[in-house]
């Protein structure tokens, strides 16, 4: 389970490229105590420093995406959810927000409305290719929001075509990592990775 949130929370990271060049140090600072109370289960406190990010910098996805995921951890996705419906109208319809709201929905057995979302993120997403290790997880991002959506076997032949490069052993982890979560997906969105 760890390992397909990690892998759920990479996807959304790698879509939500931030535009800003200069993040706001304050917003830094705040975003960064909030992840060492997550890291510590001190859940109320790290709450408390991500609405202080956001309230430093309203449109900071990965902001929302720690908050998001630690009221995942909490056992609150329906907190999650009132936290996605408030983001700026700018971001309601982001790949990260939609994807995100639909892991939400995922966890509070809606799963219809959670396909319905990622269909929606993985339509309007540029078609993502590999080009070297910078983009790798990026690349790995897409393919399984392409599997997600019932383009397994798309994915598979990326996959493959992708081993036959010239990897880094950091690549190669990269691939190892994802390659059996993608062959052996028979569907139930993000919570069956």
């Amino acid at each position: 389970m760890k390992k397909a949130i990690y892998i759920s929370i990479l996807v959304i990271l790698i879509s939500c490229k931030n535009e800003k060049n200069e993040p706001n140090p304050l917003l830094i600072e705040y975003h960064e105590k909030g992840l060492e109370y997550q890291m510590q289960n001190k859940t109320d406190s790290a709450i408390v420093f991500f609405k202080k990010a956001l309230k430093v910098d309203p449109t900071d996805i990965s902001t929302y995406e720690s908050l998001v995921k630690t009221y995942w951890w909490s056992q609150k996705p329906e907190l999650a959810l009132g936290i996605l419906e408030t983001v700026p109208t700018e971001l309601k319809n982001t790949n990260s927000i939609l994807t995100l709201k639909g892991m939400t929905l995922e966890k509070m057995d809606k799963f219809e409305e959670a396909m319905d979302l990622y269909k929606v993120a993985f339509e309007q997403s540029p078609k993502i290719r590999y080009e070297n290790e910078n983009n790798i997880m990026e690349y790995i991002g897409y393919l399984t929001l392409q599997t997600i959506v019932g383009e397994k076997e798309k994915a598979i032949a990326e996959l493959n075509r992708l081993k036959s490069k010239k990897l880094t052993e950091s690549e190669k982890h990269y691939v190892n990592s994802i390659e059996p979560l993608i062959q052996n997906y028979k569907g139930g969105g993000y919570n069956s990775i």
